[in-house]
């Protein structure tokens, strides 16, 4: 859920708790506290309606009161105010071959606007990831990424430029995957990381 959106533009009118708002591909808008909020999911769209009528804007922030059967997983920002991503050539990691000569990247975000791209975008089931469940796609750049969440509310992922994507590419992606690991502050610092200050949109 994301608040505020701009308004909607496309999608049939809506009964969103006594408000109209507009319904389309698994995504309903409707207006709240002068402005507009967006659910996104792969629920039905009546249990997506269900859920966006029972949210209500206190402070400019979203509350859920989430219906009976359903959880609040985790709460913030869209965006989180940095990205710590690190990047090797792909020879570099031994996956030049399914990668081709281009660039491996690595890297860790958290709020929801990741997986609110997810649903808005196309993409493919990556298998497992440290035993947890993955999805290739182009959100966050480069020809791919396999994107994992390692705990609630944080997103991991691997993604390269290079080569076109292909099953030998995403097998490679899911194998450094496997190898990767988080980096605690002090081994991060210790990487003497650039600071570039750019605009934060994910996709």
């Amino acid at each position: 859920m994301t608040f505020p959106v701009g308004a909607p533009r496309v999608g049939r009118s809506v009964d969103v708790g006594g408000v109209i708002g507009r319904a389309e591909g698994g995504t309903v808008i409707w207006p709240v506290a002068e402005a507009y909020a967006r659910i996104r999911g792969d629920l039905s769209e009546v249990e997506l309606i269900a859920i966006a009528a029972r949210t209500t804007v206190v402070a400019g922030r979203p509350i859920m009161h989430q219906p009976v059967g359903y959880v609040v997983l985790s709460r913030g920002p869209y965006r989180p105010p940095t990205i710590h991503e690190i990047r090797y050539g792909s020879a570099e990691v031994g996956e030049q071959e399914a990668l081709g000569s281009g660039l491996t990247f690595t890297g860790v975000t958290s709020g929801g606007g990741f997986e609110d791209q997810l649903y808005a975008a196309r993409a493919d089931d990556g298998g497992l990831v440290h035993g947890r469940p993955a999805v290739v796609s182009h959100i966050s750049g480069g020809n791919a990424t396999l994107a994992w969440e390692p705990a609630q509310g944080i997103v991991a992922y691997v993604g390269y430029s290079g080569s076109q994507l292909d099953k030998e590419a995403i097998a490679a992606l899911r194998r450094l995957a496997e190898r990767a690991r988080a980096l605690t502050s002090s081994e991060w610092r210790a990487t003497n990381p650039q600071i570039i200050d750019q605009i934060n949109e994910p996709g």
